[in-house]
């Protein structure tokens, strides 16, 4: 029973997400065009990256090429997230103009719908140039040993990190059914701890390096991973063998956020009370 209704809101999603990208695929020019332009907006960040090594020669013994590789795989799992939880991120507009109501009234899951309200092509933009930092990071790395599980370790790395950052969404969206004047705070986790990972956590004071790897585990996707990748030691002492618990603490992380978004749908009271 729950197999043949996940499989129902997995075509229900490829529907809703097949007529956006249909629509978007109607003016081609206008979506290489926004494509190309958040390409070129979120290349100036990496650009500006790469200057702060102009003047220093490294960062806390970390090179110009592994500080690159480590933003394009904190990159690569950010756009990820923006493209599948776009939906989730637009949720305050959903509840400041009474549309959850309608999203209550339909005969298929809330938050399949929310998911599928928003699928913008355009945000390949940031994935793009992840996947073209990361090319260019490696040429700065020639001496980088690569093996089967670093390989393996990378790709698990950046989904892991993606899901916790649509996690993070997904809690901001929860506390819009209280308030929606705190979509701050969720910025400050994603936006936020999206700069602060492109670059080496131990850059930041322990409560910081603490609060992004046990609290919002968004180094354990990122920094970790790479540091295992890298061969670097890791923050505290912690053992290497770590980098291949990603999966399981943004699992985790996302659970819990998943139940307190159940937990504010049954809270909700209609627009009209």
């Amino acid at each position: 029973m729950m197999l043949s209704t996940f499989l129902a809101d997995l075509r229900l999603y490829r529907y809703l997400v097949g007529m956006q990208i249909k629509t978007q695929f109607q003016y081609k020019v206008n979506l290489l065009l926004d494509i190309g332009s958040y390409l070129a907006v979120t290349g100036l960040e990496f650009f500006a990256l790469l200057l702060f090594f102009i003047p220093f020669p490294d960062l806390l013994g970390w090179k110009v090429g592994e500080v690159a590789f480590l933003s394009s795989v904190i990159n690569l799992s950010f756009g990820v997230a923006e493209l599948v939880g776009a939906g989730i991120d637009n949720f305050p507009e959903t509840i400041r103009k009474g549309e959850f109501d309608r999203v209550l009234l339909r005969p298929t899951g809330v938050f399949l719908q929310i998911v599928g309200s928003d699928f913008r092509l355009r945000r390949l933009g940031r994935i793009s140039l992840g996947v073209l930092s990361m090319g260019y990071s490696l040429t700065l790395l020639p001496q980088l040993h690569w093996t089967w599980i670093k390989a393996l370790l990378l790709p698990v790395g950046i989904v892991s990190t993606a899901l916790i950052f649509v996690a993070i969404l997904l809690l901001g969206a929860t506390i819009c059914f209280w308030t929606i004047e705190a979509v701050e705070i969720t910025n400050v986790l994603s936006y936020g701890g999206r700069e602060m990972l492109s670059y080496p956590l131990t850059a930041y004071n322990a409560l910081m390096q603490r609060f992004f790897l046990f609290i919002v585990p968004l180094a354990f996707g990122s920094y970790i991973p790479v540091c295992y990748i890298l061969e670097r030691p890791l923050p505290f002492g912690l053992p290497l063998w770590l980098a291949f618990c990603a999966p399981v603490l943004a699992l985790a992380f996302a659970t819990v956020c998943v139940l307190a978004w159940r937990f504010g749908v049954r809270q909700y009271q209609s627009t009209g009370n």
